[in-house]
């Protein structure tokens, strides 16, 4: 509706029903709070379960709330809900429970950070690595292409009257598309393969992330058109391995490191 009203869209695009995921509020004072574990909102007020060993969470709970985000998932087939909150101030560090030290100190030195579409490249003063953006999603994503197909061959199945004899879409056939059980099942595993390749590439990234860290406190990157890179591969695996998260990730770690442990930037 803002784009609309200052001329940068068209028309309004409305979401489509079971398409909301996630709904927020802009302040912890009205609409969906935050209070005493309890999510207040629109009269109800819902228990929070949060982990009494999870020593972070409750580390990170002592700084000022903004606002919260009711996020919904699903996990295994089954639909959650999570309660996000946008906290104040610098994140809390995490502590070794059998050392008591600080994980991921971040380090002091050069480092030199040259990002592919499969790969990154990092030179330090002590190392000299090439390594893949995303180890842990590579098998996954053989079976994630298996799952395509089986999809596509059901869904032909299930709507030969949609297809022309040379395999395209009838672009101009307004008949419903017809969904069988087994698509939907096959729909259903899908999903949930897609998602553990998203939790699995976020966990990779971090990782990564709190690696280079731990590396030195200086960083250089090269500038790169990952557009054009991507353009001339012939097998390219960005939207798998996911150059600009790695980058996101760590931007937004060592600024947090920085502004802790060296005072804030001059």
């Amino acid at each position: 509706m803002e784009k609309l009203i200052f001329g940068n869209a068209k028309k309004v695009s409305f979401k489509k029903y079971n398409d909301m995921d996630s709904l927020e509020g802009k302040t912890n004072s009205t609409g969906i709070r935050f209070k005493n574990k309890h999510l207040l909102w629109n009269g109800l007020s819902i228990p929070v379960i949060i982990h009494p060993n999870d020593i972070y969470a409750h580390l990170a709970l002592q700084d000022r709330i903004k606002y919260c985000r009711i996020v919904r998932r699903r996990i295994r087939g089954k639909i959650k809900y999570f309660l996000q909150l946008t906290l104040g101030g610098v994140p809390p560090k995490k502590i070794n429970r059998q050392t008591g030290e600080i994980k991921h100190p971040i380090g002091r030195g050069d480092v030199g950070i040259d990002i592919g579409t499969q790969t990154v490249a990092i030179c330090s003063m002590n190392n000299v690595k090439l390594l893949i953006l995303a180890p842990s999603i590579e098998n996954i994503e053989k079976q994630k292409r298996v799952l395509r197909r089986k999809l596509d061959r059901q869904r032909r199945a299930n709507n030969p009257h949609k297809y022309n004899e040379d395999g395209t879409i009838k672009k101009d056939n307004k008949e419903k598309w017809v969904w069988s059980k087994n698509y939907l099942k096959t729909r259903n595993q899908l999903a949930e393969l897609q998602r553990k390749i998203a939790d699995k590439r976020k966990q990779d990234h971090q990782r990564l992330a709190n690696w280079i860290i731990a590396l030195g406190h200086h960083i250089q990157v090269e500038k790169m058109n990952f557009r054009a890179l991507q353009a001339k591969a012939k097998e390219t695996k960005v939207d798998a391995n996911g150059k600009s998260l790695v980058l996101h990730k760590y931007c937004r770690n060592f600024q947090f490191y920085y502004f802790s442990c060296l005072g804030p930037k001059r």
